[in-house]
């Protein structure tokens, strides 16, 4: 058995994959879009050229996205990303959250590791830890 996060987007998953893969997160495996199936005329075409379903990996990372009008916003969790390095985790944790809405600035925690979390731009809730103990 294997869980694999699946990312609804409200039309921008192409946008989000292509911004992930630009902050060094991983790579689109797989993107398909609505052009050449039964929901190509969703609203009158419009949504013939978004994604229908794709795969996303990177090292330790693996998730799959499309977009979906009718998609809830992400809710009540967040992808976390450990990252042993502080230093490394900082930096991810600073591109990834440009444009977005920071919720905990990353920084050592009372508990000792390093830790924040915020939402991006597109919606998507992430943590980001570094732990004190490796």
């Amino acid at each position: 058995m294997r869980m694999t996060p699946y990312l609804y987007f409200r039309g921008a998953c192409e946008e989000a994959l292509r911004f992930y893969e630009a902050c060094g997160l991983g790579a689109i495996r797989l993107l398909r879009r609505y052009q050449g199936t039964p929901m190509a005329e969703r609203d009158s075409g419009a949504w013939r050229d978004k994604v229908l379903h794709s795969v996303f990996e990177g090292p330790g990372l693996r998730l799959c996205a499309s977009d979906g009008a009718d998609s809830e916003p992400m809710k009540g969790s967040a992808l976390l990303i450990e990252i042993d390095d502080p230093a490394a985790a900082g930096a991810l944790f600073a591109t990834l959250s440009a444009g977005g809405r920071v919720t905990v600035p990353f920084e050592k925690q009372f508990w000792g590791d390093h830790y924040g979390n915020f939402t991006d731009r597109f919606g998507v809730q992430w943590a980001v830890n570094s732990s004190a103990d490796p």
